[in-house]
């Protein structure tokens, strides 16, 4: 047992379980795409097929960031329209986040085990199995910010080049989710203040990663200015968000738009300003009700994980039956509650090893609570966590580590009990 744990930590050993498990979900389930999948591949034939992004071929949009339809739209472009390049893009995306996930882990924690055992916790993580099959942003999101923030953060040779790497991929991730600055700026603490950096030169890389990343996005955004006369650097669909977690009668996740709203409005953007009006008013309406609202949405965030399952429905009833379904949403929800948990579990022993100053300005814990109270203020849903589970690993990890060093030190003592035992016969 203890040989078989050594190989499944190793590098070579969590990659082929990772895409060992990502192949046989693959391979037994078909891509049927339902609910957010379907909009993804609207939008993508019509990019490769019309050159127009948006629901319909002679009309231009922007409700969604662009990225995600974009790439598979050239997928599109190269294969045809076939999902199994998307599934072989899903699973390398898989791969690359274990190990940028596993490499900044070894740079903020400073354990090799812990690194370890997160890529580990992530080769075994349900919804990741289950998204390969998924047409959606989450995969490619987490991909691109963590493979930027990796190269963002590490300095050495060839600097300027690492640099731009930075820049081209966290705007990669922009036009997946505009929601990416936020993490530029944490990582940027974190450079300065857990890895010492000297401030300036964190100061110029932030700077220049912006820089590369406004650049990048410029083209995007005249588009949009042209299509909106305003400016629009990305998705035009933050005031919608806004005002599905901010309206009354509000669950706190998805919420369709009223079709008032709809037929008053000459486009999405103007749409969504006008719902944003509408929750702003809201919320000084009842201002006690939002604070009880962003406190809901804070533990709805966190609270269940079966998206994978949901988006899956379909090709599960078909290979396996619909009687499947139930099971293996308990499974990813059970798994997703054992991870939050220990990473819980896992900062709470990292405060006490590392202390307050070091703990409020590590990176992993800033993410994913700025991204857990971003959607507190908007709309929360499971699958908007999910960028932040290599973080929430991480400290799961973390706590996995402390355990196994725990019980080592006992079998040792306990050794060490007998053989003096031993001596004194």
């Amino acid at each position: 047992m203890d040989r078989l744990l050594r190989l499944l930590v190793t590098a070579p050993g969590v990659y082929l379980l990772a895409i060992g498990l990502r192949l046989l979900w693959a391979l037994l389930v078909p891509v049927i795409p339902v609910s957010d999948s379907v909009a993804y591949d609207a939008f993508a034939l019509n990019i490769w097929q019309h050159g127009t992004y948006g629901w319909e071929a002679d009309q231009p949009g922007s409700y969604w960031a662009v990225g995600t339809s974009g790439i598979y739209a050239g997928l599109y472009l190269i294969f045809g329209h076939h999902y199994w390049p998307v599934v072989a893009l899903n699973i390398a995306l898989s791969v690359g986040i274990l190990f940028f996930t596993g490499r900044l882990c070894r740079i903020f924690f400073s354990d090799r085990r812990v690194s370890q055992w997160c890529m580990v916790l992530l080769a075994l993580w349900p919804t990741g199995i289950l998204f390969v099959t998924v047409l959606a942003s989450e995969l490619l999101f987490m991909f691109f910010s963590l493979a930027g923030f990796y190269f963002f953060v590490t300095t050495g040779v060839r600097q300027p080049m690492r640099l731009l790497f930075a820049g081209i991929l966290l705007a990669a991730a922009y036009y997946v989710r505009p929601l990416i600055t936020v993490g530029i700026i944490i990582f940027a603490v974190a450079c300065a203040v857990q890895l010492q950096q000297r401030p300036l030169a964190v100061l110029v890389r932030t700077l220049c990663c912006f820089l590369v990343l406004t650049l990048l996005v410029a083209p995007w955004a005249y588009r949009n200015y042209q299509l909106y006369d305003d400016f629009v650097p990305m998705s035009s669909n933050g005031g919608a968000v806004f005002w599905m977690g901010n309206s009354p009668g509000s669950n706190g996740g998805y919420a369709e738009i009223p079709p008032e709203v709809t037929a008053q409005a000459d486009s999405t953007y103007e749409m969504s300003q006008i719902l944003k009006t509408r929750a702003l008013d809201y919320i000084k309406a009842e201002p006690q009700a939002f604070i009880q609202r962003t406190l809901y949405k804070l533990v709805r965030f966190h609270s269940y994980e079966t998206i994978g399952v949901n988006w899956n429905a379909e090709g599960i009833k078909a290979r396996f039956g619909e009687g499947a379904v139930l099971p293996m949403k308990v499974a990813t929800q059970a798994y997703w509650l054992l991870l939050v948990c220990s990473g819980i579990a896992g900062l709470m022993v990292y405060l006490y090893q590392a202390g307050w100053a070091r703990v409020a300005t590590h990176p992993f814990l800033l993410s994913w609570g700025a991204n857990a109270g971003i959607h507190a203020l908007i709309a929360s849903q499971d699958r908007y966590h999910l960028p932040s589970v290599p973080f929430i690993a991480a400290f799961a990890a973390f706590a996995l580590v402390a355990v196994l060093e725990r019980m080592r030190r006992r079998r040792a003592l306990h050794s060490a009990g007998e053989d003096a035992l031993a001596q004194t016969h």
